[in-house]
């Protein structure tokens, strides 16, 4: 099933829609003419990477099927939530095996479905097209995508700069899938802030 395509509108909110976060970062420059077809790069083959996010969105997709299921067979359920926990732990070991990025340390970012903000050692050019591969925790799940520079501005008394980056192509089910866990990561942080007012 294709997902459908978003509005111009609903891109503008997704864009406005943005969380402090920490994730595995890791980028490069890249050259015009290395960015990848957006068609193509919708329909390409699947690596130990991208795979996690395609399993992300497909489970996603299949939870209105379950809750469904729930009610009127609570064993069906339970046994394909066993099989969907299964497929998680071979995906995640998956991951890990074939890609070091887990192993690279966090970093802080501010991130949305339209871009991402972070803080680099060296300055990045405005305009520069960049490769970022992203791994979100807790599920370990990998999404590669391409942006621009929008900006690169030195972090006051610090040596190194704050890179504005907006991203020109994603596979649409990847946007999807880090669209929910950006309202994931603000419903966390909306809890953690309550039980410290609440513990005040």
């Amino acid at each position: 099933m294709q997902p459908l395509q978003p509005t111009h509108q609903t891109e503008e909110r997704r864009r406005f829609f943005r969380v402090e976060d920490e994730i595995v970062l890791v980028y490069r420059p890249i050259a015009p003419e290395d960015m990848p077809d957006p068609s193509q790069f919708q329909n390409q083959v699947l690596d130990p990477f991208s795979l996690t996010s395609t399993l992300e969105y497909l489970t996603q997709e299949s939870h209105a099927h379950l809750r469904r299921i729930e009610r009127d067979n609570p064993d069906v359920a339970e046994y394909l939530k066993t099989l969907e926990r299964k497929i998680d732990v071979l995906a995640q070991a998956l991951m890990i095996s074939n890609n070091r990025l887990v192993d690279q340390p966090t970093r802080k970012v501010n991130l949305s479905a339209a871009g991402i903000a972070f803080d680099a050692d060296q300055p990045i050019a405005e305009g520069g097209l960049l490769e970022l591969k992203m791994v979100l925790p807790p599920s370990l799940v990998g999404i590669v995508t391409f942006g621009r520079v929008v900006y690169c501005s030195p972090c006051e008394g610090e040596k190194s700069w704050r890179v504005g980056v907006d991203f020109l192509s994603m596979r649409e089910q990847d946007r999807e899938v880090l669209i929910r866990h950006v309202v994931k990561r603000q419903l966390a942080l909306l809890r953690e802030r309550k039980q410290v007012s609440e513990g005040e």
